[in-house]
């Protein structure tokens, strides 16, 4: 079993330890970035509470200049809401869907 891991692991089909600690890292700094007099994670979280929406968790995408992180919420069967932020070379956040938008644009 274990050499299964390991040419699954070369292959690239299972991320490094190092890749999914940088993007549990990107993720806290995005859920730590201020929103509206309060944090991403915050608002998010009162988004999640107040409209009794599904939380679908974080997705990374990974470009060779920056990560796109995106937080999905399940709004009914059919239909999720799509925040999303970018992380630049530079450590700069900044909101890249009109859902991440908006959520920072008032105040909750």
């Amino acid at each position: 079993m274990s050499r299964i891991l390991i040419a699954l692991f070369w292959l690239g089909l299972i991320p490094s330890p190092a890749a999914v600690a940088d993007e549990a890292a990107d993720v806290a700094k995005v859920e730590a970035a201020a929103c509206a007099g309060a944090t991403v994670g915050q608002r998010l979280q009162e988004e999640i509470q107040s409209h009794s929406r599904r939380d679908l968790g974080w997705r990374v995408f990974a470009e060779a200049d920056h990560r796109d992180l995106e937080r999905s919420l399940r709004i009914s069967k059919a239909m999720e809401a799509r925040y999303r932020w970018r992380i630049d070379a530079a450590g700069n956040i900044e909101p890249v869907s009109d859902a991440a938008r908006q959520l920072c644009a008032t105040p909750p």
